[in-house]
């Protein structure tokens, strides 16, 4: 509850009173809580411990929030790492939203190539979720030929979206090509 409220150093001292007894739960909230505060280096640090403590064992959730912080730390390869390791170390299959941190961490780095590539590997049913992020990363880096492709992309797969318009309207926005945002914005 303190992460959330943005007293990050309440939420550790109260971690760090529970003593010997942390279980998944308080270390994978605990790392969540550096992650949405864009804290990547201490929430690696903190998996590092809990992987150095007998009997916890990382879960689907706690690898998102590994992925969440990477993200919004801009730590490209320390992600690209903890994915990998998600399965080969973990046995555990990745789900929608580490595809999704995943795509969001190279396209905030501005690896839309591998962003892309990701995208497009992942099975139909999983692949149209990714267009939104990869929309975000095409207009946060004035990419607008690959934006164009997420959003016929976005289209095909979420039909109807608003959200999908005006995230190419905002992506033509941000080119001055207030012709084409004005077009997107009406239909």
């Amino acid at each position: 509850m303190f992460c959330k409220c943005g007293s990050i150093e309440k939420a550790r001292t109260i971690f760090d009173s529970i003593s010997d007894k942390k279980d998944l739960q308080a270390w994978t909230s605990m790392i969540n809580g550096y992650a949405i505060h864009g804290m990547g280096n201490e929430a690696l640090s903190l998996f590092h411990d809990m992987q150095n403590t007998e009997g916890i064992v990382p879960d689907g959730l706690t690898y998102t929030s590994i992925l969440l912080a990477c993200s919004h730390s801009g730590l490209v390869e320390d992600g690209l790492k903890y994915f990998k390791s998600l399965k080969k170390d973990f046995g555990l299959e990745p789900r929608i939203e580490h595809y999704t941190c995943l795509v969001d961490l190279l396209g905030r780095a501005g690896r839309l190539d591998l962003a892309l590539e990701t995208t497009l590997d992942l099975p139909e049913k999983i692949q149209g979720r990714m267009w939104a992020p990869f929309l975000s990363a095409c207009k946060e880096h004035q990419n607008i030929e690959l934006g164009e492709l997420a959003a016929r992309k976005l289209l095909e797969f979420i039909p109807g979206s608003t959200g999908n318009y005006v995230l190419m309207a905002n992506l033509y926005t941000s080119q001055g090509k207030w012709k084409e945002a004005a077009e997107t914005r009406r239909l």
